[in-house]
């Protein structure tokens, strides 16, 4: 019972949710379902920044604008501060769109929080991150990332830098974290029923041996009842057999030798 609780606990702990990694971003799997005030992008964007998009994960994406659920997608923002005062870069926003009207909201993603200062003349990049959620599969979805940013005088800006629609398609690849958590809960059970199975056989396989030994052997005994033999048939026999150690027993023993 005891491996069989180990073997349950380890099939728990390998059911925890897991996070990509990222640099500045965030990968989230899922983000907030509610539709979320933006702030106005009538204030556009400087003429003193320059922004720049790009898909990493997956490679393709960049061409043909397709993800596949339950796996990262990735991308990466340059920002250049052309002007003459510093930027500072608070946000990213990142939402899929009805792909008829871009004003309904699908899916919010978790904001990627960056808060970075970029001095004049200089170059950043920061990335982001998020996983299509398999509910959205075999459908198109307006894929859009705004940037929030602000100068030195605290004037915001907010830059549109991908806003176009994307394809999400169905992991084909056979194996999901889904699928490896059941096999490995299957793995465990079969795993707990042999040792459960082996326990049972082994007690009654010692039930079976206990039970034989309680039987009492019952063989022949060495006592002779000679009542019933005629006493003259007991005479003659006594005559006929040599005393032991006598030297007519011994010439028999030899000759049996």
């Amino acid at each position: 019972m005891k491996l069989s609780a180990i073997l349950l606990l380890s099939v728990i702990g390998l059911c925890a949710v897991y996070a990509a990694d990222v640099v500045d971003g965030e990968v989230t799997d899922d983000g907030p379902k509610t539709v979320q005030e933006e702030e106005s992008l009538d204030i556009g964007a400087s003429p003193d920044a320059g922004l720049a998009f790009h898909f990493v994960q997956p490679a393709d994406a960049n061409v043909v604008h397709e993800f596949y659920t339950g796996k990262p997608v990735k991308f990466l923002i340059g920002f250049q501060n052309k002007g003459e005062k510093d930027f500072i870069v608070k946000y990213s926003e990142t939402s899929f769109r009805f792909p008829t009207d871009y004003n309904y909201h699908l899916q919010n993603f978790t904001r990627g929080e960056y808060n970075r200062r970029v001095a004049p003349k200089e170059e950043v990049t920061l990335d982001y991150g998020f996983y299509a959620h398999e509910t959205f599969a075999g459908r198109p979805v307006g894929l859009v990332v705004n940037v929030h940013y602000q100068d030195a005088d605290g004037n915001a800006f907010v830059n549109n830098v991908f806003n176009q629609t994307v394809n999400i398609l169905e992991d084909d690849s056979g194996f999901s974290g889904e699928t490896g958590f059941l096999f490995i809960f299957f793995v465990a059970l079969s795993i707990g029923g042999l040792y459960l199975a082996n326990q049972f056989l082994s007690k009654l396989s010692r039930k079976s041996g206990l039970s034989k030994r309680r039987v009492v052997e019952q063989g022949t005994s060495s006592e002779v009842d000679f009542e019933w033999i005629p006493r003259d048939a007991v005479k003659n026999k006594e005559k006929r057999s040599p005393v032991a150690g006598s030297p007519k027993a011994r010439k028999t023993a030899k000759k049996t030798d």
